[in-house]
């Protein structure tokens, strides 16, 4: 990875490339392959995984075998800085959906270079800091869309889409032309194309359901 590519990230904005090197020199690099664990919810970790490729989901375990992907991140992005930050234990866990390469920063060694170059170290929580400050925007955004965004459920008034996933209580969901599918409400996403519901099956099997093809929905 040239040094070049490192400077276009947001992590490194406005961080000369002499800068990078020096974080780059105080990171480990770790190769990783499909399907393999970053960390997992509740692990103890004091440690900041910046993606050089690859891709990593990051998901929360419901109960049983279900777990919720929160999102999904790619070269450029960073995993675990709250930990990092805080060392509090891992708030979601993280696994690759492709063999991807790492660099992983931990406090003892950031400390070496808030010791030997603060100025360096100053800029770099400068820009970690907007990172956190860009996702909590956009989780009170989806927080507050999710408290709006409510349907007529049979038998129950208007509930909540986000409180039927949390609880993953068995739904069938009426679709226009007559269809109809049973099964729990994993998630809500919204994307410029609109609303969407990802259903678990009673078969095991996932489907993405487009929230405007949805006439009602009842829980069983």
């Amino acid at each position: 990875m040239r040094l070049v590519e490192l400077d276009k990230w947001r992590l490194f904005a406005d961080l000369a490339a002499s800068d990078v090197d020096v974080i780059v020199a105080a990171c480990e690099e770790r190769f990783l392959m499909t399907d393999e664990e970053l960390f997992s919810e509740g692990d103890s970790g004091d440690s900041l995984w910046i993606i050089q490729s690859g891709r990593v989901d990051v998901f929360k375990h419901i109960r049983g075998d279900i777990d919720r992907t929160l999102a999904s991140l790619g070269p450029g992005d960073v995993i675990g800085e709250m930990s990092f930050i805080d060392q509090s234990r891992r708030s979601a866990g993280a696994r690759t959906v492709e063999p991807g390469e790492f660099l992983v920063l931990t406090r003892n060694s950031f400390q070496g270079v808030q010791r030997e170059r603060p100025e360096i170290a100053a800029g770099f929580y400068r820009n970690l800091a907007s990172i956190l400050a860009a996702r909590l925007r956009t989780t009170n955004e989806l927080y507050r869309e999710s408290v709006a965004f409510s349907i007529e459920a049979t038998g129950a008034g208007r509930l909540n889409l986000m409180a039927l996933s949390e609880e993953l209580r068995p739904v069938t969901i009426y679709l226009s032309g007559g269809i109809f599918m049973t099964g729990r409400i994993l998630q809500m996403d919204s994307s410029p194309a609109g609303y969407t519901l990802v259903l678990k099956e009673k078969s095991g099997k996932i489907a993405i359901v487009p929230y405007h093809a949805v006439q009602r929905i009842e829980i069983d």
